[in-house]
């Protein structure tokens, strides 16, 4: 994850709105890792940058606390203006490819959860105080993700004292509603999510790990139906070959992981369990080979992982769609189910040969560039994980000004619409042609 104070950083020196601030400390939390920030993949290298932040939970960029992302009462998104404007270049495209999906929705085709990050709680924009943002997920989705409220800091913010009261109420309207949900994430290393106590936690740091885990997984047991166990743990620059240096392996060795699984599998033996991380979808080999040694490693053991989860916050044009194929096909092989849980698909690289940015407004042409990338990907998924395998599909998060790629290093002021659904900022919310993308290669149009 890219760390809020850099963030900030980026930005001293320009004048920035009120709004896209208040989105920086709530909305880049997740990146994708909050969702977790993605690596800079260039799109014309087979590695990517060596950084160490990672998506989104990401949303995977970094976010700030509950306190602070709900500071701000201004309704208005941080891209507000340009996601909008994508509106009308958009329309003709995507009422074509209504009429020829028939009107039928994700959920309504998928056999797997199709999923959606939110904010939630206390958050800024939280789906919860937004009519428009709700009347999107029932439509359209069947499971919810949160894009930071299930994190360490927001559900154990003290040694003794846990904190379920945002995420209950986001699983009560999902349970409500007919949405499943997947927990994310039981244990990340981004110093903003840890909490004070754990960072200066002197007991046994194992044992203490352990009974974070099992109480968070008892808490939410029959209504949570898979977590992401561990996020981002692996480093191909790291220490032992391929382990992040985090306070985690800092404290109690590599075998945190394996020990996070076996104990939210023994407070919760119905839950699917997966390891998720970025940058691991091919375009990285040293990073994949990284996630398979774990995989093999945690399967030799016997513990009970379910499945991996590839965050896919990727380049409009890297990895190549053979790359990604073979990275889930080389998951799948060893027996695990394979999850899509943070994709987002920016429609400009700043890491690419040509010139950035290649779009400067959202015109047709970069409507079909992005409907293609979203079809070719779920249509890789398809091909190469067999149906019982497929543990689902989430896009990291709902309206494009929402996105947390807005405030990313390397795009800060460089309008993108990276998501599914554009329009108001408050809705109503209307389907891209990157949705009709999806939503054909999911009929096998």
């Amino acid at each position: 994850m890219v760390l809020i104070h850099n963030m900030l950083a980026k930005i001293k020196t320009r004048a920035v709105p009120l709004a896209l601030l208040a989105s920086i400390l709530s909305l880049a939390a997740c990146g994708g890792d909050d969702s977790s920030t993605p690596p800079p993949n260039s799109g014309n290298s087979s590695s990517s940058s060596s950084s160490s932040s990672s998506s989104t939970s990401s949303t995977s960029s970094s976010s700030s606390s509950s306190s602070s992302s709900s500071s701000s009462s201004n309704s208005s998104s941080s891209s507000s203006s340009s996601s909008s404007s994508s509106s009308s270049s958009s329309s003709s495209s995507s009422s074509s490819s209504s009429s020829s999906t028939g009107g039928a929705t994700l959920s309504s085709v998928a056999t797997f959860p199709v999923g959606m990050a939110v904010t939630a709680g206390n958050e800024y924009r939280s789906f919860l105080g937004m009519p428009e943002k709700q009347n999107v997920l029932k439509t359209h989705f069947s499971q919810l993700t949160a894009g930071n409220i299930m994190k360490m800091s927001y559900l154990h913010p003290g040694e003794n004292s846990y904190t379920f009261d945002q995420a209950d109420a986001m699983i009560n309207w999902a349970k409500a509603n007919g949405l499943s949900v997947h927990g994310h994430t039981f244990i990340w290393h981004s110093g903003y999510q840890v909490p004070t106590w754990m960072s200066s936690y002197s007991g046994d740091f194992q044992a203490m790990l352990n009974t974070h885990v099992s109480t968070i997984a008892e808490h939410f047991k029959d209504d949570v139906v898979s977590w992401d166990v561990a996020n981002e743990v692996i480093d191909e620059n790291g220490i032992e070959g391929c382990w992040r240096n985090s306070l985690f392996y800092q404290k109690a060795g590599k075998n945190f992981v394996a020990n996070a699984f076996i104990a939210a599998h023994a407070a919760d033996d119905d839950a699917e369990l997966y390891y998720n991380d970025y940058d691991t979808e091919g375009g990285n080999s040293a990073k994949l080979d990284c996630l398979l040694t774990l995989v093999d490693d945690l399967l030799a053991a016997e513990v009970p992982i379910t499945g991996v989860g590839f965050q896919m916050h990727v380049q409009i044009d890297w990895p190549s769609i053979e790359a990604i194929g073979s990275a889930f096909k080389a998951v799948a092989d060893r027996g695990l189910k394979v999850k899509i849980t943070e994709l987002d698909v920016p429609i400009n690289n700043p890491y690419a040969s040509t010139p950035f940015p290649q779009y400067a407004s959202y015109t047709e042409a970069a409507a079909a560039v992005q409907k293609a990338r979203y079809k070719a990907i779920v249509e890789a998924y398809l091909a190469n994980v067999p149906a019982p395998q497929r543990g689902g599909l989430t896009i990291w998060g709902i309206w494009d000004g929402d996105s947390w790629l807005h405030t990313f290093n390397e795009r800060q002021g460089v309008d993108d619409w990276p998501l599914l659904f554009t329009g108001p900022a408050d809705g109503p919310y209307e389907q891209k042609a990157a949705y009709f993308g999806v939503l054909e290669a999911l009929q096998g149009q």
